[in-house]
């Protein structure tokens, strides 16, 4: 980041951005809208709009970056929805939290202010065009579209992002350039300009505070009941199937005599988790770790990575999780799955391993190679590398903060 940038920033003067999204189940997109807000111009107001009902921890993070808080009532998590009853329900669910939204920016946000916001422009087209209207709008988009729908699907998503796309005050982020692309796959050449990158990012403050925190790997694996001297997978994330949990118990399964996993999570599991991890026979070499207990602090937490020697999240569906950065910037090296935005950071036989969605065998096998402690090193020493240049916190604000200026 050039002084030139900084300076432009500067000279834009007071710009108030309303960081917008409706559902309680948090992860990289609110480490990137915090990134934002720690790394703006003092001169800039961050207004974030979240329900009330979101992690304490979280909130109080943007507070002490400065951010004002208005909370919403309504949630909206997406969850997958399965028979035509829940996906009308959760149609409503929307409809209604966008609803909010509107009702809550016209109390809370002036006319000319910019709104960023985590919502799909293929779907939210109403409350997105209310937005552009009120001022510029950008939507940042982690993943790629779902390619496993019909023509008419597509043409429709199409229309609907084309007609967001050509009001003025309207643009898109993707969080890794397999996005970027995909995105512009439904656009018009002409359009193209107006999806630009904003890469997934992680905070290098934290992790270079996470890095002068003592190692106490002995203390925190026999506290977890854990041998300290055995290898020590970790994945951080929530516990869902769209995160591949069930590869991952299955990988701790086949490798259980020769590692041993841990899950960090930031929800308890439900009885029903707990009896189908019981299932995969791994009560000696299997832990689930809520994220309040390995840390209370972004940088506690990543200091937790380091009591592991690996690092494997066998995704189902991803853009580019900022935990798999964070690994890197930390020297773990990576497996994990060959899915929309995570190759560009997991480079086979240089940061990491990849393998098919679902290959839970495959999981466990790269992750049984990594026993050698010269591959294991030189992957770790591959990842810490990569963890820099385009994968930095200040390249992925810088070029959101250049669009904020930019007149449309």
């Amino acid at each position: 980041m050039t002084d030139e940038r900084r300076n432009a920033w500067e000279a834009a003067g007071l710009l108030t951005i309303n960081l917008i999204w409706p559902y309680t189940t948090w992860g990289g997109a609110q480490i990137y809208f915090l990134s934002l807000v720690k790394n703006a111009p003092r001169a800039w107001k961050f207004r974030v709009i979240a329900p009330s009902a979101s992690d304490a921890q979280l909130l109080g993070l943007f507070r002490d970056a400065g951010a004002e808080i208005v909370h919403l009532q309504r949630v909206h998590n997406p969850t997958p929805a399965r028979g035509i009853i829940e996906k009308i329900r959760r149609q409503l669910r929307r409809l209604r939290s966008e609803r909010e939204i509107l009702s809550v920016l016209d109390t809370a946000a002036a006319q000319g202010e910019i709104f960023h916001i985590e919502a799909g422009p293929w779907q939210s087209v109403s409350l997105l065009k209310r937005l552009a209207r009120k001022g510029r709008t950008f939507v940042t988009v982690q993943n790629a579209l779902p390619s496993n729908v019909s023509e008419a699907r597509k043409r429709r998503w199409s229309s609907r992002m084309t007609a967001l796309l050509r009001l003025p005050n309207f643009e898109l982020f993707g969080g890794n350039q397999h996005a970027v692309d995909d995105i512009r796959s439904y656009l018009p050449a002409e359009l193209h300009n107006k999806v630009t990158i904003s890469r997934a990012t992680f905070s290098r403050e934290d992790v270079n505070s996470a890095l002068r925190m003592p190692v106490r790997r002995q203390d925190v694996l026999s506290g977890l009941g854990l041998p300290p001297d055995k290898l020590t997978v970790i994945a951080v994330g929530q516990f869902i199937d769209r995160k591949g949990r069930w590869d991952y118990l299955e990988a701790a399964r086949l490798l259980k005599d020769k590692f041993q996993f841990i899950w960090v999570g930031p929800a308890k599991l439900s009885d029903e988790e707990k009896r189908r991890i019981a299932d995969y026979e791994v009560s000696d070499s299997f832990r689930y770790v809520l994220s309040s207990d390995a840390g209370k602090t972004r940088a506690e937490v990543l200091a937790f990575f380091r009591n592991a020697d690996i690092f494997g999240l066998p995704s189902h569906w991803e853009g580019l999780p900022v935990s798999i950065l964070e690994a890197m910037a930390l020297g773990l090296p990576i497996v994990s799955t060959r899915i929309n935005g995570i190759p560009e950071a997991v480079i086979e036989g240089k940061t990491g391993s990849l393998v098919e969605v679902g290959d839970s065998a495959g999981f466990a096998s790269a992750i049984e190679r990594l026993g050698d402690p010269a591959l294991r090193e030189k992957l770790a020493a591959g990842a810490l590398a990569m963890a820099t240049g385009e994968l930095e916190e200040i390249v992925s604000v810088s070029n959101v903060f250049d669009r904020y200026i930019a007149r449309p």
